[in-house]
């Protein structure tokens, strides 16, 4: 009876492992994450918000992500209904906050960058040479974490003319400015480009950890699945299991290693009748949901998935 029962587990795994092998082409797709970006300028000696300066930088940075071929947002288009737009001196705790309360689209990764801009008079003769700094970072908008950082600065700029007024500052320091955002937003995008690259079976010689087949007694997977790749972001969410009993949580927990591009998990809670995951994955939220309804349906446990921000609450539908 054992025997029986996890080999219609091990099945039952195989089945949502391949269900989902036809849609690799669209999940290829839809592995680039929304990009915001977004400018810090709290710090007093920052170019602010609103200024030439601060704008054509926040243009070239969106303009080259979007050539490297990532959706970039907007902040004010899409933020502009849940908050004020135009705040200035703000810090990145609240240029976090706003891109997690932004659903629609959800956003993925904020780009912050701040902008150092001055001038400094040689001590040998009245040259007047600009100064800028532009650093950046991406963080990951669900979990918080750095996905890498780059920063341009001790260039030696060309200097400014004889008389130069207020106007001519603003126009020379920022088409500056805009060649060193060029620069910082490429980096930014490189290092982007390295943490969603897709991972292959055949990177490390051995089959890939999402696939059913990486359990003990599973079938071999079908010849497509070889060498198939999992790319995107790799996010976190929070799963959460609600009036399962202990069997269908051990069971549960085995059915989500096992779905593709998964990456790990790790317990937060359990209790009687509750169990909290935080589950790390290259899945997207459409392609995880999916997995879970196909699991209460392997399972034979009626259910419910609900979902919103970053978490999944999997329901069980108590039935006489």
């Amino acid at each position: 009876m054992l025997r029986t029962r996890t080999r219609d587990r091990l099945l039952a795994l195989a089945l949502i492992g391949g269900s989902l092998l036809g849609l690799a082409a669209q999940v290829q797709a839809q592995t680039r994450p929304n990009i915001v970006v977004m400018g810090e300028d709290a710090d007093e000696d920052s170019v602010p918000r609103g200024n030439r300066i601060f704008q054509r930088v926040i243009a070239e940075l969106s303009e080259t992500m979007n050539l490297r071929g990532y959706n970039v947002y907007d902040e004010t288009a899409v933020a502009m209904g849940i908050t004020q737009a135009n705040r200035v001196r703000r810090r990145d705790a609240e240029l976090i906050e706003v891109a997690r309360a932004v659903q629609n689209p959800p956003l993925d990764v904020v780009a912050v960058f701040q902008v150092y801009a001055s001038a400094s008079k040689s001590a040998y003769s009245d040259i007047v040479r600009p100064e800028v700094r532009i650093p950046g970072r991406l963080l990951n908008v669900r979990t918080g974490q750095s996905l890498g950082a780059f920063e341009v600065a001790g260039l030696q700029l060309p200097p400014l003319p004889q008389g130069c007024d207020r106007e001519c500052l603003l126009e020379r320091v920022g088409a500056e400015a805009k060649s060193i955002a060029a620069d910082v937003a490429t980096a930014l995008t490189a290092k982007l480009d390295g943490v969603i690259a897709p991972r292959r079976a055949a990177d490390t010689g051995a089959p890939p950890a999402g696939l059913p087949n990486a359990l003990p007694g599973a079938e071999p997977p079908p010849a497509a699945a070889v060498g198939e790749s999992c790319g995107g972001l790799p996010t976190a969410y929070v799963v959460r299991l609600n009036g399962f009993s202990p069997q269908e949580v051990q069971a549960a927990e085995e059915y989500m290693a096992a779905f593709r591009c998964y990456e790990h998990h790790r317990p937060v809670r359990s209790g009687g009748a509750t169990a909290e995951y935080w589950y790390e994955t290259r899945s997207d939220s459409a392609r995880l949901g999916r997995n879970l309804r196909l699991m209460l349906e392997h399972m034979s446990a009626p259910g419910q998935v609900q979902f919103s921000g970053n978490t999944f609450v999997v329901s069980r539908v108590a039935t006489r």
